[in-house]
């Protein structure tokens, strides 16, 4: 808001701010409440889809080492986030959002290479059976029960994936918000020169 007149008639300050009035909205830019549904989906499919993955299947899962779990929650706290400061732009919404979005894009990188030993693993014990005599019968059953494993370690492997581009993505918006609520110049002139 700026206007021109002799410094007599003026009675208020006049303040002149630079770089938009709410800098945080920079954050919205990358819809944060679409992508924490989809976060919040995904966490839930994940823990979900790792409860019969627990039982005792004699193929190394990530479900032993409680990998799904833990990314799922991950997930869905991060995907809550997002849909909070969606309704609430805050400077200390987006920071947590931020600081979540970082360690869960850790613990992405840490859930891929479980899922990756999990699936190189089961491929391994389906190359051994192969390998075994056994009957037509006792080899079909085999690998149609260490194939459906492998298939579920494979949708973990790509729900991570997803999740951690994602992740990233908000990461960059919730820093370009704050960087920009940082550098933020706000100019108060008192005494505006007279016109004449």
């Amino acid at each position: 808001m700026v206007e021109d007149r002799p410094a007599g008639s003026v009675s208020e300050a006049i303040t002149t701010v630079t770089g938009g009035s709410k800098p945080v909205h920079r954050f919205l830019r990358g819809q944060p409440k679409s992508i924490g549904v989809v976060l919040v989906m995904m966490g839930v499919g994940i823990v979900m889809f790792a409860i019969p993955m627990n039982v005792q299947s004699g193929a190394p899962t990530s479900a032993e080492q409680f990998t799904p779990y833990w990314l799922g929650i991950l997930f869905f706290i991060c995907g809550l986030l997002y849909i909070l400061s969606e309704r609430n732009p805050s400077k200390k919404m987006i920071t947590a959002s931020l600081a979540l979005s970082i360690i869960s894009v850790i613990g992405v990188l840490c859930a891929l290479v479980d899922f990756s030993r999990a699936i190189v693993g089961i491929h391994h014990i389906l190359d051994i059976h192969m390998y075994v005599n056994q009957t037509e019968e006792e080899e079909r059953y085999a690998e149609q029960h260490y194939i459906l494993i492998k298939n579920m370690e494979l949708v973990f492997f790509c729900h991570s994936l997803i999740g951690g581009v994602l992740l990233v993505i908000m990461t960059f918006f919730a820093r370009a918000a704050l960087r920009s609520s940082r550098t933020q110049a706000v100019v108060v002139m008192r005494n505006l020169p007279s016109a004449e």
